[in-house]
């Protein structure tokens, strides 16, 4: 059996339980899981929750440009302090489980909690806290994704941002307005340490027996988003030789794109996610589709060959229907890993709490990639039963969710003992 956290405090994990319920409730779904877009009603709901737990734990609550949400936790008397930041996401894709990115916002509001109720009992810190929602991680009606939290940290403009549209042409800056997230606070300043959890979704740490999972790395990715232009014409009378179906084209490239993995088995991830068909009527013929192609490797040379094989494929797919092609966006997430100091510390957490860990990969995207040469950065990684992600049936076991969420504290607390040096928290505190 995997071990469990040997914490007294099971009025924490109910908090933590009741917490992650009141989320749940914002774009709950029959299924068991929600629809809580970027920007959307229920994302709205969702930011209240967050903003009236920032301030019934005594936090200050900022809202920035781009709709981040920060809730500023002052355990310190210094205007000038380090800041030790924890946080996710509270965006997420349609029908998706209850837990992806909720669990690493609700843990950071607990720990922010806790710190602030430690300080009030006469504990000393020299660092201050922070726990951030970021806005449109999913990247599901905005895109790019990891969109606020790479503002954050320079890697796109807030006008940017703010112009990126929807399906429907809504800016991201007209629909955070109309929730009354159209922030104007300062951002904080940059942490002195950046950590996140999130449930794995894969099935690494539960195939292992291991409860903590210490990622060390991150898969590189290549999203394409390419449109076929073909010419709008009646499925009826128009003869097939003469069709230029722009659907026809994407489905060549779907089955192209799917096939290219088996190239290089294990070892990189492809997917056709998102299709837009124009007019997307049962009796015409396609004259514009619009697909999100995904590609994902640990290897450079296979994800820069991949690269490389994936255009020729997609212009292929056009030569074979007739239609044109246009390449409408490119975006490249390189493999790095993650400092070598705070995966050290958490596992010094994780060995406090009597949790076994595993260091792994992760392939899927987080917002703390966002953070990496930017300053010591973690992410780290809950079991998923079933490996189950973007699903409504995602799930991790309430133990579980405990054990991150005592590892957290544990590692918050060191961090603001420690001016957010992840190098000092992992060594074992002075006794006496």
């Amino acid at each position: 059996m995997r071990s469990r956290p040997s914490i007294p405090e099971a009025g924490e994990a109910r908090a933590l339980a009741d917490l992650l319920d009141r989320f749940f409730a914002c774009g709950a779904t029959p299924g068991g899981g929600v629809t809580r877009l970027c920007a959307s009603p229920a994302d709205g709901a969702a930011r209240a929750v967050f903003a009236e737990m920032v301030r019934a734990a005594g936090g200050t609550l900022r809202v920035d440009a781009t709709g981040n949400q920060f809730g500023l936790f002052s355990l310190t008397d210094q205007e000038d302090a380090p800041l030790v930041m924890m946080g996710s996401h509270l965006d997420s894709q349609s029908r998706a489980g209850r837990l992806d990115g909720t669990y690493g916002v609700a843990a950071a509001l607990r720990v922010g909690a806790g710190l602030m109720a430690a300080r009030r009992a006469g504990g000393r810190f020299n660092a201050d806290f922070c726990a951030v929602n970021w806005t449109n991680e999913e990247g599901a009606r905005f895109r790019p994704s990891l969109l606020g939290s790479g503002t954050y940290v320079g890697r796109h403009t807030v006008a940017e941002a703010l112009a990126c549209r929807d399906d429907d042409g809504i800016r991201l800056g007209a629909a955070l307005a109309a929730i009354g997230q159209a922030g104007g606070d300062a951002p904080p300043p940059q942490p002195a340490c950046y950590l996140e959890i999130h449930v794995e979704q894969g099935t690494a740490l539960e195939e292992a027996g291991r409860t903590i999972g210490i990622v060390t790395r991150n898969w590189g990715a290549t999203k394409i988003e390419a449109a076929f232009t073909g010419v709008q014409a009646h499925t009826g009378p128009g003869r097939m030789e003469r069709r230029r179906d722009a659907l026809l084209a994407a489905a060549y490239a779907i089955a192209d794109i799917r096939a290219l993995a088996d190239a290089w088995p294990g070892l990189l991830y492809t997917a056709v996610g998102r299709v837009e068909v124009a007019p997307n009527s049962a009796n015409v013929v396609a004259a514009h589709v619009a697909i999100s192609v995904e590609l994902r490797s640990a290897d450079d040379a296979i994800l820069a060959e991949a690269g490389r094989r994936a255009d020729r494929l997609l212009a292929g797919a056009a030569d074979r229907a007739g239609t044109g092609l246009t390449i409408t966006s490119r975006g490249e997430r390189p493999i790095r890993a993650m400092p070598e100091a705070v995966c050290d510390l958490v596992a010094a957490c994780a060995a406090a709490q009597g949790l076994e860990t595993l260091r792994m990969d992760t392939v899927a995207g987080h917002d703390a990639l966002s953070f990496l040469g930017i300053c010591p950065t973690g992410l780290v990684f809950v079991p998923s039963i079933d490996g189950i992600a973007h699903n409504e049936a995602e799930a991790t076991d309430p133990a579980d969710l405990a054990a991150g969420l005592a590892l957290m504290r544990e590692a918050a607390r060191r961090l603001c003992r420690r001016g957010g040096d992840p190098v000092r928290a992992a060594q074992p505190e002075p006794t006496g």
